[in-house]
């Protein structure tokens, strides 16, 4: 059956001379993995993050789908140019594939990654915009860390619970990085030094980590730290 829908495209990896797996996120039916013949021609559009229209038919003798065509509907001229956003926009796309594994539709989170990309794109202060996408992201898939009092001293990673209760053997963290997520989850803003940023990105993965079972270590980690710095 042919099937349209938007997409966000997040990986390749080569399967033959001219062909590709792709892993997209679709607006209507979630993680898909794809087969895309002739698809080393289209690699100019195949950039992490890169939002387009696809046609592709689902193969009953296969798990992957069989993707036609995948064509831009939204230019990202700064991300493809810039290095340090080119840089972001990897270590977000490996993000998102380590935490969304369904087939299942979730309108919210893809028009949430949609507008999380257009504000990258015309951002000219880029420095803090990792660590702001794992705590906003973290709402949407569920793991967002409560706050329980805005006088909390502690982000309890076992609860995900920002306050003072806490049991033996709990991690907790303390400090600026306490101060900086209830800032980003109550403002959407944060204003961090060089060291607090790169402090509150180790504590988020490692939040991660352990809210989400399947959560790999990140190839594009340490790159996106020398941008934080």
């Amino acid at each position: 059956m042919k099937i349209v829908d938007k997409a966000i495209f997040l990986h390749r990896i080569p399967y033959s001379e001219s062909s590709l797996i792709v892993t997209l996120y679709t607006k209507n039916n979630g993680i898909q993995k794809m087969l895309f013949q002739g698809g080393k021609k289209k690699v100019a559009v195949l950039f992490p993050l890169a939002i387009g229209e696809i046609t592709y038919y689902n193969r009953p003798e296969s798990t992957l789908g069989k993707l036609n065509a995948f064509e831009s509907v939204q230019a990202l001229q700064s991300i493809t140019t810039n290095p340090f956003k080119s840089t972001i926009v990897f270590f977000i796309a490996e993000v998102i594939q380590n935490c969304l594994r369904t087939e299942e539709k979730e309108e919210s989170i893809f028009l949430f990654l949609v507008s999380m990309i257009e504000t990258l794109e015309t951002s000219t202060e880029i420095a803090n915009f990792p660590v702001q996408f794992l705590i906003d992201f973290s709402e949407h898939i569920g793991i967002q860390p409560h706050i329980e009092d805005e006088n909390g001293r502690y982000f309890n990673l076992n609860e995900g619970i920002i306050g003072h209760q806490y049991s033996s053997g709990d991690i907790l963290i303390e400090g600026l990085v306490v101060a900086a997520i209830q800032q980003q989850i109550s403002i959407g803003t944060i204003q961090l030094n060089a060291f607090v940023r790169k402090e509150l990105l180790a504590v988020m993965l490692q939040y991660y980590k352990m809210h989400i079972p399947q959560f790999k270590d990140l190839k594009t980690l340490e790159i996106v730290r020398e941008i934080l710095s």
